[in-house]
């Protein structure tokens, strides 16, 4: 099979690409990327395919990207492709994030494919990543000390990423260029093994290949699809064990419960650790295998808490493990009488209207997401808010005031939760504290004659 047809087959067997899809190629000038922009014109029409490419300076090498723009150009000149242009001073944004050039590099190509992608409403990016490249990819992160999900190397697909060449030797690409007459451009830089990639690709790899094993590259593949087999399975076990002991708060906090995590291996804990990290701090990153074995022990009550990595916080308080951010939530709005507003943070909805009178007796409900209070002792306009320190109410039935973080404490509800209880509050103060108990002043009585019915639903 030539290799047009074999990418076909690898874009039909994976799913890479529907009919219509607007498709945004990375394009370096690279014989890589020239190959993957020759074949999707190709299957443009047949497709039906919209294609832009995107071009990244990264300031390191001026003349020869100036040279590569340009040859860039005038490709996709020739094949009727929009070429979009992107300059960056790599070595300052390295200096700035404090990362190597080679990581900042990689970020800032990806952050871009996105959102260009968004803004020309692409619903695919094509990299021309390939067989040599995923050889490489793998062995680089098992020289790091990666894990499994390291070993299983780059996905053929992952959102709108595509990997059309994912099946493609190097050798294969070059004959294709020759067999089309397709020219490219050399990055000079891809020779210098100061790089680490570098490294690996022209001196490592082609050692292990002479004097270890000429089938290094094909032995490397088969243990990452190995390794992607059996962690596809682990990965169901450890989503049965997430969803047993893990539950989460309205505003995206997690409570695990360790006396049920308790009875997993550790294999399955560390797994259920990493999911929650990453879902409370909303980031791709994975954490280390210290800082899960950290968590692990405050699970298992050999500490009472640990700070991870993202700004995040791990505490055990009874049987529980909270994992949260360490900023509270802060919000504030304003209720108007007879409509409904949003709290964002909490994914809530609270809603206050006045009630017809009827002969219907009404009781005091304690611990409600809906109550009923004496309008006629409310001081408008209405607020709903986070609690603030040194805030005071007088609870239903008690004579005096008393501190709402006292009363939480009372009620059992741990700190890391209370900032996600709202009040509603008033010109006077405190009215509603939100899911527990009205404030004394404002509780229905004989002189009762306009009653107000405030509620909150959460999504």
């Amino acid at each position: 099979m030539d290799m047009y047809n074999k990418v076909r087959q690898t874009i039909t067997d994976n799913s890479l690409l529907s009919a219509k899809d607007s498709v945004l190629i990375a394009l370096s000038g690279g014989p890589d990327s020239v190959a993957l922009f020759h074949i999707l014109t190709r299957l443009k029409k047949s497709l039906s395919l919209s294609l832009n490419a995107i071009y990244i300076n990264h300031g390191l090498r001026p003349r020869a990207a100036a040279k590569e723009e340009q040859f860039c150009s005038a490709l996709c000149q020739k094949f009727k492709v929009n070429l979009l242009v992107v300059a960056v001073d790599i070595k300052a944004l390295a200096a700035g994030t404090k990362k190597g050039i080679e990581e900042a590099a990689r970020d800032f190509r990806y952050e871009q494919f996105e959102k260009l992608a968004a803004e020309l409403n692409c619903s695919k990016i094509a990299l021309g990543h390939h067989f040599d490249d995923r050889v490489e990819t793998i062995l680089f992160r098992f020289l790091r000390g990666t894990g499994p999900a390291g070993l299983k190397g780059m996905p053929i697909s992952r959102g709108k990423i595509i990997r059309p060449l994912y099946n493609l030797t190097k050798q294969e690409i070059l004959d294709y260029l020759k067999k089309h007459n397709l020219k490219f451009c050399l990055d000079k830089s891809n020779s210098q093994t100061e790089f680490k990639r570098n490294y690996i690709r022209n001196r490592l790899l082609p050692e292990i290949r002479t004097k270890l094993n000429p089938a290094v590259d094909r032995g490397i593949i088969s243990l990452s699809e190995i390794i992607s087999e059996e962690d596809f399975y682990l990965e169901r076990v450890a989503d049965k064990a997430y969803i047993k002991c893990v539950t989460t708060t309205p505003a995206g906090k997690l409570v695990l419960a360790s006396d049920r995590f308790a009875g997993y291996d550790l294999w399955v804990q560390r797994r259920v650790i990493r999911r929650c990290i990453a879902e409370v701090s909303k980031t791709q990153l994975t954490p280390s295998k210290d800082v899960v074995g950290r968590v692990i022990e405050v699970a298992a009550g050999k500490k009472k808490a640990v700070s991870v990595p993202g700004n995040l916080e791990c505490q055990k308080i009874g049987q529980k493990l909270y994992f949260y951010q360490k900023a509270p939530l802060t919000f504030q709005e304003r209720i108007e009488i007879g409509s409904k507003c949003k709290i964002e943070v909490l994914g809530a909805t609270l809603s206050a209207k006045l009630l017809k009178q009827d002969n219907q007796s009404l009781l005091q409900k304690r611990q409600s997401l809906n109550v009923i209070v004496d309008f006629g002792k409310v001081r408008p306009p209405l607020l709903v808010r986070n609690i603030r320190t040194g805030d005071r109410f007088c609870p239903l039935g008690l004579k005096g005031s008393k501190k709402v973080s006292d009363y939480l404490v009372d009620r059992k509800v741990s700190r890391p939760l209370r900032d996600e209880v709202p009040v509603v509050a008033d010109r006077r103060g405190i009215l509603w504290l939100v899911g527990y108990e009205i404030d004394e002043r404002v509780k229905m009585d004989s002189t009762t004659t306009e009653r107000l019915k405030i509620g909150i639903r959460y999504s």
